[in-house]
């Protein structure tokens, strides 16, 4: 019995020691006793450090990606970025910005939206942004082509070309923040470098200029201007609205009685005029309705646009000198006051020539200088040109109140210097 009880006790112990681990055996420890990693799974941290690492690449690469110049066109062998594009896309903004205001108040729309009145290649039509913008990038082209040709002719700048190049780049700069020529990409050197690209440019494009106007026929030009329809009378002349706004700003027709007062007025004018007093002081105190424009013109298809037709043949016969009646025509809505200066002034014929003359001598430039470009490989970035919209570039960066800053500082400057 009692060795059956040694034998069962012997096997409980024996199934004990198998149960757990001999203390002759030491634990084996991971990474020493009390590490970071001590009695933890590695296998997550090292993927997570991955992912980190990751994560790191590809930021650094899309920074890269951003810093990388962004090739907006290539000229030949030439490549311009979107920051050497920044400047002149900033010269026309600010050219354009002080105005936005007026155009809102006036017209009910931006001067960026306003018809493009320039001569880029821009279809016809388009607004300020878009003509705008094609002007830059062609202007930009354009000095690429010129100043390589330049160069590759031997072209210089004198020492006065240089020393214009630095004043305008220290115009230009005046008035910035280094935030803000930062954000524009430009400084003195930068624009130093610009300007007198530009110069030696315009330097060869004047050349050949006047070269090829040697070819222009002028009399073929003008041929079809007529000194009749550009005869020019050069006038002094009062004139009266009769029309005036009410309180709620629409335009309303003058009550008769002020009317009255008005036609007075004229006719004791026109009576002092003709008696030998000076024309321009015909009014003897301010007059809020009346006004004096004593430097003015009309040509004889232009016509003058307050006066009727019947009244404008009698002017079109004063001699120069005279003064013309008080003209007082309600169907017109003005009330008149003319003195005749000049009846057959050749000025404005002389302007339409010299302007068909400059066209045609344009228009020779443009053959010539599109033939130029077709040994050069052209090619405009899309996908960078196309975000670019002129009027909103650059004028988060020098803002209205910047400019208008910058121009209250040259006035005062300007006044301080002359004031010396």
């Amino acid at each position: 019995m009692n060795s059956s009880k040694n034998i069962l006790n012997q096997q409980k112990q024996d199934k004990d020691k198998k149960k757990s681990p001999s203390a002759a055996v030491p634990e084996k420890k991971t990474g020493g006793g009390g590490g970071f990693l001590a009695g933890r799974d590695i296998k997550p941290i090292i993927l997570s450090v991955l992912c980190v690492v990751v994560v790191l690449v590809l930021c650094i690469g899309v920074a890269i990606q951003q810093f990388k110049p962004r090739v907006v066109v290539t000229v030949g062998d030439k490549k311009i970025t979107m920051d050497d594009m920044m400047f002149p896309i900033y010269e026309v903004e600010k050219a354009y910005l002080p105005y936005n205001e007026i155009y809102e108040s006036y017209y009910g729309t931006s001067v960026w939206d306003a018809a493009y009145q320039g001569s880029s290649s821009s279809a016809s039509g388009v607004s300020n942004s878009v003509g705008l913008k094609q002007e830059v990038i062609d202007n930009e082209v354009q000095y690429q082509i010129l100043y390589e040709k330049a160069v590759k002719e031997k072209y210089s700048l004198s020492e006065d070309d240089k020393k214009d190049a630095e004043e305008k780049a220290e115009e230009a700069l005046k008035g910035l923040s280094w935030g803000q020529k930062l954000q524009l990409n430009i400084s003195k050197g930068k624009l130093v470098d610009r300007f007198e690209k530009r110069a030696l440019a315009d330097k060869y494009k004047e050349d050949r200029q006047e070269e090829l106007n040697k070819d222009v026929d002028e009399d073929t030009a003008i041929k079809d201007i007529s000194k009749k329809e550009y005869r020019q009378y050069d006038v002094q002349y009062y004139y009266a609205s009769l029309k005036k706004s009410d309180e709620k700003g629409n335009s309303v027709d003058l009550p008769a009685a002020d009317k009255k007062k008005l036609q007075k007025k004229f006719k004791d004018m026109a009576k002092d005029a003709k008696g030998g007093k000076d024309f321009k002081k015909l009014l003897p105190d301010k007059d809020d309705q009346i006004i004096l424009d004593d430097d003015t013109n009309f040509t004889e298809q232009g016509g003058f646009p307050y006066l009727s037709e019947a009244n404008l043949k009698k002017v079109k016969k004063m001699k120069n000198g005279t003064v013309s009646e008080a003209f007082l025509d309600d169907a017109t809505g003005y009330y008149v006051l003319l003195k005749m200066v000049n009846n057959n002034s050749d000025e404005a014929y002389k302007t339409a020539c010299d302007n068909a003359i400059k066209t045609a001598q344009d228009e020779a430039f443009k053959t010539w200088y599109e033939k130029e470009q077709e040994a050069y490989k052209i090619e405009i970035n899309s996908d960078i040109w196309s975000d670019v919209t002129i009027g909103t570039v650059t004028t988060d960066i020098v803002t209205l109140e910047d400019l208008q800053e910058m121009m209250e500082e040259d006035s005062s400057g300007a006044k301080g210097s002359s004031e010396e």
